[in-house]
């Protein structure tokens, strides 16, 4: 099993964690907010974690929101190389941005590199859009799948700021089953395939998606939908509960599982040898 961490960046870094919170900078603010991992004690005083810019409580405050907003100005920008997002605080506690992922964005860019960056992506639950930009500006052609509207609206935006407004994205808003079904038919055919489905979620129509009974068919659809033999292959997940192994094997049934690896993604704390775990991978290349 692969372990991957990030280390501290210019825009993000894990100041803190435990009591099941993390303390993270995100470009200019730091923000406090839960994380059930983070099961140990903290090691920065109270005084640290109350100064953020920002915390997220799990209980709503009197103002009917969950954010105690001190400082943040929205949108705020990140920026990893070419890319630039503008984050916002969200109701979920989300900032449209995780972290972590720059170390699979890395991965397949060389990958890319390797072959000159001409390719067919399909990015399935792409959310903001931090994905597919990454690949746009090493020269891919992607689609970008997602059941949000607000989150393809919010990529736009990060199209926008990252000057890739000429770049040849796709922005699809759809139930990812029902539109790699349609490619199905259309006998269109991707060279890679980048998905990071969420471990439950809710279209606008209603549609309900639960992860262990969703991912196994949705796995097989998308097999009719990639080349013989595809560039790369990334599935994240962060379903509490499933390893990698979990992930592996499923993705084992669509290919060569002698040729997947997976493992955890984690992020180090700034200024101590504590990493805290962030979700689980598997990768074909």
């Amino acid at each position: 099993m692969e372990v991957l961490t990030l280390g501290p960046i210019k825009d993000y870094e894990l100041i803190d964690s435990g009591d099941e919170q993390k303390l993270e900078r995100f470009g200019e603010y730091v923000l406090s907010r839960p994380d059930p991992n983070a099961v140990w004690p903290r090691k920065l005083s109270d005084s640290s974690w109350k100064n953020a810019d920002a915390i997220f409580h799990k209980e709503k405050l009197i103002t009917g929101k969950h954010w105690e907003n001190k400082r943040v100005k929205e949108p705020w920008k990140f920026s990893f190389e070419n890319i630039t997002m503008n984050l916002y605080l969200s109701p979920f506690k989300h900032t449209g941005l995780f972290p972590e992922q720059i170390l699979n964005w890395q991965w397949f860019g060389k990958i890319m590199e390797s072959c000159g960056g001409s390719c067919h992506i399909l990015n399935l639950f792409g959310y903001t859009g931090g994905a597919t930009l990454y690949a746009a500006s090493k020269g891919a052609n992607v689609t970008h799948v997602d059941a949000s509207k607000p989150s393809i609206n919010w990529a736009r935006q990060n199209q926008k700021l990252s000057g890739l407004e000429d770049a040849p994205i796709r922005w699809i808003v759809d139930d990812v089953a029902k539109f790699v079904s349609r490619e199905t038919k259309r006998g269109h055919k991707y060279d890679a395939v980048i998905m990071d489905p969420p471990a439950f979620g809710r279209d606008q129509k209603g549609k309900v998606f639960k992860f262990e009974k969703d991912i196994p068919k949705l796995l097989q659809l998308i097999k009719q939908v990639v080349t013989p033999n595809p560039l790369f292959f990334l599935f994240n997940s962060y379903s509490l509960g499933y390893s990698p192994t979990v992930i592996k094997n499923l993705l084992g049934e669509i290919l060569p599982i002698d040729k997947i690896e997976s493992g955890e993604l984690q992020i180090k704390e700034k200024n101590t040898a504590r990493c805290l775990p962030c979700g689980v991978f598997a990768r074909y290349e």
